[in-house]
């Protein structure tokens, strides 16, 4: 595992002068906006080691299958250069490994330490720590970037899409997978306690760990909270990204983001 504390990627300021936050900032969990990455990456670090059995129970047993269909469809195909931001335990990574085959190349990229860890025991060895909005990486070195479920966690969209843009070839493509607030009043209602009070207060009680608590409520907080999906697209074109649009699955409960970086 590779490991950057300075990420080395262009400083790019907003396109259009000010911040688009993903969502505004949550006070009750750090003081400002300056201490929301050490606040997510000591939750993280504490908690990686549970996230895939919190993913096994969010998404029923169904998310590396959901994670390599929405690779697939997106247009990763064998002997791609793919770059999974923000990876997590690598959920994303490994089926894109799989999907990229021997004569491609898959790099996952995340702040957290103990995700890394995490990763680690999945089939990708190409692990960089680093951030989304300042990539570590030279222009134009991927085909295809993945950031799966975590793009409430960058502080500007429009600065990590233009980072996202500078590393990808005349071509590639984006895909940023999320899990949203759904339209339907019942459903997000459902989710809500799902998400926020059931699974929290059984993986806490599960596990003696009073961070999952604090993990799926900020989790749910930040899917309640969250810029709907026009700013999403919005900003994505802004950054010129060509071909941009949006899948809804569950009444908008999971949406798929995919965008094209133009050929000239």
């Amino acid at each position: 595992m590779s490991q950057s504390n300075e990420p080395i990627g262009q400083q790019v300021t907003s396109l259009a002068g000010r911040p688009i936050s993903p969502h505004p900032p949550l006070r009750r969990y750090y003081d400002g906006s300056e201490a929301r990455q050490e606040f997510l990456n000591g939750l993280f670090n504490r908690t990686a080691h549970q996230y895939r059995n919190i993913d096994r129970a969010t998404g029923f047993g169904s998310g590396l299958w959901y994670r390599k269909k929405a690779l697939l469809d997106a247009g990763l195909h064998p002997g791609m250069r793919v770059l999974d931001v923000a990876c997590g335990p690598g959920l994303v990574t490994q089926c894109a490994q799989r999907l990229a085959g021997p004569s491609g190349s898959v790099v996952g990229l995340d702040p957290s330490i103990g995700m890394l860890h995490e990763a680690q025991k999945g089939p990708c060895r190409n692990l960089v720590r680093g951030l989304g909005e300042s990539l570590p990486f030279a222009n134009e070195s991927f085909d295809f970037l993945s950031m799966g479920y975590a793009l409430r966690h960058v502080p500007d969209l429009q600065v990590a899409f233009a980072e996202f843009r500078r590393v990808l070839k005349p071509g590639g493509i984006v895909l940023l997978l999320e899990i949203s607030r759904p339209r339907s009043g019942l459903l997000f209602r459902l989710s809500r306690f799902y998400i926020k009070t059931l699974l929290g207060a059984l993986f806490t009680a599960g596990t003696g760990n009073q961070d999952m608590k604090k993990l799926t409520a900020y989790w749910w907080e930040t899917t309640e909270q969250c810029v709907p999906p026009e700013t999403i697209i919005q900003a994505l074109k802004a950054s010129d990204f060509h071909e941009c649009q949006v899948k809804e699955w569950f009444n908008g409960l999971l949406r798929d983001y995919r965008a094209v970086k133009a050929s000239t």
